[in-house]
């Protein structure tokens, strides 16, 4: 392809990209081909967060994506994932009927009924066989889990689980450990925010980078642990740390704070246990032993503890997805060092600290809501 047939490919390419939100629509409009458009309400299942969005419908097809406004979590505007969600629907390669492997290794498609009739034929057997603890059921955690799990448990197996073992379980157990529950950020609020390999920027949660955002234009200091250099890190300051190296960088922050009596004393008495268990464990982690496992200068280290200590309780260490790179042998290490820096800084419950999940206030089971009809018996 020579320059001048690029510059046309591309120039026809602009003009349909910029003749609506997805060109085809805007163009059948242009061509008199006025149609219907829905926008149905639902939820994003383009990963866990569950997005409220719109499907926009046009002549039974969906044709884009639009965020809800007054959703939470995506605040009306979907990610680029989200957006993708259309792609997905419309994939040529998405599966739409069961897949059946044949001699030859190769899939090949079969009917529901073939699929259900052989694979409760095979559960059957295995039940029998072998019991039916041999079976695990696992998959993607999504909106149906709670029916899988009751699923395999009534087929008499505990074994269920889902992607939450490579991803965020070091997180949820290691920080509940230390608080009781999974906390999340004030982001808007921060004063000092540390990323233990979390990509904020490259996530899928909109709120939080809008958060985010609003603190970096009051003059938030954002210091990204990473060894790659993410699009958070153009954000604030990058420091290249070794893989699985964060337990060893907050532990030395822990141990900064304690030696040189910068975390919130108050706090910590009215609300932690173990704390001299904690200090005499501390002494070994220097800034300087942490050297050997970060490749972080201890200055550096030493600096970091000591500017959170000045910005809390609006600094925090972002519990994240993986706590602290979760995704490592020492991830529920690195996220409990994580969530004892926090309880340090005593930003639990802090405007610009670690916050919990609101409540639903929620009636009583054997007190119905007022107005509701209370069926008294008799019905099929």
């Amino acid at each position: 392809m020579n320059r001048r047939e690029f510059l046309k490919l591309t120039g026809t390419a602009g003009a349909v990209l910029t003749a609506g939100e997805l060109g085809v629509p805007a163009l059948a409009r242009a061509a008199g081909k006025e149609s219907a458009e829905q926008r149905i309400p639902t939820l994003c299942e383009m990963c866990t967060s569950r997005c409220g969005i719109f499907a926009v419908v046009e002549n039974g097809k969906v044709t884009r994506i639009e965020g809800n406004p007054d959703h939470p979590t995506n605040l009306g505007r979907p990610c680029a994932r989200g957006n993708a969600g259309v792609s997905a629907l419309y994939d040529p390669d998405r599966l739409k009927r069961p897949m059946k492997r044949g001699a030859d290794g190769k899939f090949q498609p079969i009917s529901w009924e073939q699929a259900f009739e052989e694979i409760g034929a095979k559960l059957t057997e295995i039940k029998l066989k072998y019991a039916p603890e041999t079976v695990a059921f696992i998959e993607y955690n999504n909106l149906n889990s709670t029916l899988t799990k009751r699923f395999i448990e009534a087929y008499g197996s505990p074994n269920h689980t889902g992607h939450a073992a490579n991803c965020f379980a070091n997180r949820n157990v290691g920080y509940s450990a230390v608080f009781g529950t999974l906390p999340t950020v004030d982001y808007k609020n921060v004063k000092y925010y540390l990323s233990p390999g979390r990509n904020l920027l490259g996530g899928i949660k909109v709120y939080e980078v809008a958060g985010l955002a609003e603190a970096k234009n009051h003059g938030a200091k954002i210091v990204v642990l990473d060894p790659r250099y993410s699009e958070l890190a153009t954000w604030g300051e990058w420091l290249p740390i070794k893989s699985a190296g964060d337990l060893a960088l907050l532990l030395a922050i822990a141990n900064v704070l304690i030696t040189e009596n910068l975390y919130n004393k108050e706090w910590v008495a009215a609300h932690c246990n173990g704390l001299e268990q904690t200090k005499a464990e501390i002494v070994q982690y220097t800034p300087e032993w942490q050297v050997q496992h970060t490749d972080i200068p201890a200055e550096k280290v030493r600096e970091i503890a000591r500017d959170m200590a000045k910005a809390a309780p609006a600094a925090v260490v972002d519990p994240g997805w993986h706590g602290g790179n979760g995704m490592y042998w020492n991830g529920f290490e690195a996220a409990r060092a994580g969530a004892i820096v926090n309880a340090l800084l005593g930003n639990w419950g802090a405007k610009g600290g670690l916050k919990g999940s609101p409540k639903v206030a929620l009636g009583t089971i054997d007190t119905p809501p007022e107005g509701a009809v209370v069926d008294s018996g008799g019905g099929g």
